[in-house]
């Protein structure tokens, strides 16, 4: 099952980041929590968008979810940036015959953030 999952979460980033770099770039809800993580982060908005870019299969949460407000599919992934954990919330929307590159959420999480595809390292018989 974990193969399948990281096939799935392999495919949508790789559409995510040509999407992403083709054009427009990434398309940042302007929320208050979003520009107030890129402030304390010491973060651009390239920045940002930068290590979204970076993101990998094992920065994978949760998803797809439906989007509650509109239609198309919510990405959950985490990252360590300056010793901080992000919370990265990304969606592909469909505007007329346009795809977007979206992130919803950008800041440190509201809840303990899970990685489910990490590859667990044993240690003395414990897995970390």
């Amino acid at each position: 099952m974990d193969e399948i999952k990281r096939a799935f979460v392999t495919k949508f980033l790789k559409e995510f980041k040509k999407i992403a770099t083709k054009g427009r770039g990434i398309d940042f809800i302007p929320r208050v929590k979003n520009r107030d993580a890129l402030l304390k982060l010491g973060l651009t908005k390239k920045n940002a968008e930068q290590e979204i870019l970076s993101l990998s299969v094992a920065d994978y949460c949760s998803g797809p979810e439906p989007d509650k407000d509109k239609p198309g599919e919510i990405w959950e992934f985490g990252k360590m940036l300056k010793e901080r954990e992000v919370y990265i919330k990304l969606k592909i929307a469909q505007a007329e015959e346009e795809q977007i590159a979206k992130c919803i959420s950008f800041h440190p999480p509201e809840f303990p953030l899970r990685f489910p595809l990490r590859e667990r390292i044993k240690k003395g018989g414990e897995t970390k």
